[in-house]
């Protein structure tokens, strides 16, 4: 008595079933994955084009100190202030507070702010 082979080798409907139902959960878990990838890709190019611009702006505050608004690249809208600053333990000193905001969409902004030595006044 020898070995008696199976003829009914193969998968069955369930077996297949089931695996194309991993298979098509897995696969879209990998896109889902992906398009979460490209997605927090485009957020972060607004964010270092909205510091990139808000920076470019900041670097002309500082050369003239003036309040303003207006757009770069008909995306990202900015407005500046300007403003006196003083501290408590320094009432006496002459600091001006130069703030850049930057906004783009209907929720996303950031805003710079640095402090600059009040230039001297003339005639003392």
């Amino acid at each position: 008595m020898g070995c008696v082979p199976n003829k009914n080798k193969g998968f069955t409907l369930l077996e297949v079933i089931i695996a194309v139902a991993i298979m098509g959960i897995s696969m879209v878990l990998i896109m889902q994955l992906f398009s979460g990838g490209l997605r927090l890709g485009k957020t972060s190019g607004d964010y270092t084009a909205a510091v990139i611009h808000a920076r470019e702006k900041m670097e002309e505050m500082l050369i003239s100190p003036e309040a303003g608004a207006g757009e770069f690249d008909n995306k990202y809208k900015w407005q500046s202030e300007v403003s006196s600053y003083s501290t408590a333990e320094k009432k006496d000193s002459k600091l001006i507070r130069i703030s850049v905001k930057v906004s783009w969409q209907e929720n996303k902004a950031l805003e710079l702010v640095t402090l600059k030595a009040a230039p001297e006044e003339s005639g003392k």
